[in-house]
């Protein structure tokens, strides 16, 4: 046998021979030692022991699988038993020169975002050369450990092995995932990186819409409108519907002011106030321009008072008078006599229809704009 450099894992062949000098046929054995002469060497271990009568005998043994094989320098000699015609002899020694085998090395996550919290598994694959990698593998998110020494397993066929993580520990964003394996006696060290996407945790909640937005209404009618409800990320709670920051003496009301969980919709009327006694709800007047059901027309007696104003004549004095009970009413100052409640005045409002549901207290709101026309 020659000297020979190889790989951890890597097979080799050779053979022995036992020759008897005078052409006779030889028995016995042939055993084939390995002195290591790594760290802290051992004496010669034996391989293989073959019958000196057969030929083409395969020793069972190879570099990288056999104790006394491992990386470093192994001295093999062969040395023959002897038989009752025959002395026992040693071979020369053939070193053999062995090598960590060459690794790669994968990781991979998960192909889709992961929610925040989630676990998420990590796998690490090391690949040899010519023998599947073994030891542990650390697994890194920037300078945390996430699982640290998950020793490999070999797989069933192939010069692989993998090692897995699993993990809730990851923030939210784009996380770079280091897996680690160090340098073992038979292997080289590798590593290798993969990008895994956490999405950020979105709690359960839910939308409020309303329709129309903008929506109009004459004075003392009302706005019909539509709420609906969506719930959204698996919301599945109950809502009660409000409403906020309504046009003075305006009023909603709601078909239905709870919605069940898992969402839905509820027919909602804004009703304004026309101008009224202030002891009695009786409109003065209602507008023609609608907008929604409305409330029936009554008498005009502040539109009276408001043209006799107007009239024309000498005495100021007279028409003093009238303005500052017409001024009363309006800034509805009560006195002796009536006075006039305005109502709902025209112009353009923004309110808020509000939800808030019934296990957590979660409020959501949407703006509403309401323009009253006379």
């Amino acid at each position: 046998m020659a000297n020979l450099t190889m790989f951890y894992g890597q097979t080799w062949n050779g053979t022995t021979d036992v020759n008897a000098s005078d052409g006779s046929a030889v028995t016995g054995t042939i055993t084939l030692n390995d002195q290591y002469t790594g760290v802290a060497p051992p004496p010669p271990s034996p391989l293989c022991t073959l019958s000196a009568s057969l030929t083409d005998a395969a020793c069972p043994a190879s570099v990288g699988t056999t104790i006394g094989t491992s990386v470093g320098t192994n001295l093999l000699t062969a040395v023959y038993s002897g038989d009752t015609t025959h002395q026992g002899s040693t071979s020369p020694t053939v070193t053999i020169v062995v090598s960590p085998d060459t690794t790669t090395a994968t990781v991979a996550g998960p192909s889709n975002p992961t929610p925040q919290g989630q676990p998420v598994t990590l796998t690490a694959t090391l690949t040899g050369n010519y023998a599947a990698p073994t030891g542990p593998v650390s697994f890194m998110y920037g300078s945390t450990v996430l699982c640290a020494a998950v020793n490999l397993v070999a797989g069933s066929t192939g010069n692989s092995s993998s090692a897995t993580c699993t993990t809730s520990a990851l923030p939210a964003g784009t996380d770079t995932i280091t897996a680690s394996y160090a340098a073992t006696l038979d292997f080289q060290a590798v590593s290798a990186t993969t990008s895994v996407t956490i999405s950020a945790l979105i709690p359960p909640t839910f939308a409020i819409t309303v329709t129309p937005s903008p929506v109009s209404a004459g004075v003392g009618n009302a706005a019909p409108l539509t709420v609906t409800v969506t719930p959204l990320n698996g919301f599945a709670e109950g809502v009660n519907l409000s409403c906020g920051n309504l046009p003075s003496e305006a009023s909603c009301f709601f078909a239905q002011a709870a919605i069940a969980g898992g969402g839905g919709s509820s027919p909602l009327l804004v009703e304004t106030s026309a101008p009224h006694n202030c002891n009695d709800s009786a409109p003065y007047f209602t507008s023609g321009n609608g907008g929604g059901p409305g409330l029936a027309p009554f008498a005009l007696p502040a539109l009276a008072g408001l043209a006799a104003f107007f009239l024309p004549g000498r005495r100021r004095w007279l028409r003093a008078l009238l303005a500052a009970v017409l001024l009363a009413g309006a800034t509805q100052i009560t006195g002796c006599g009536n006075c006039t409640d305005l109502g709902t005045k025209p112009g353009t409002y923004t309110f808020q229809v509000i939800g808030t549901s019934t296990g957590t207290g979660q409020v959501q709101s949407q703006a509403v704009t309401l323009t009253i026309t006379i």
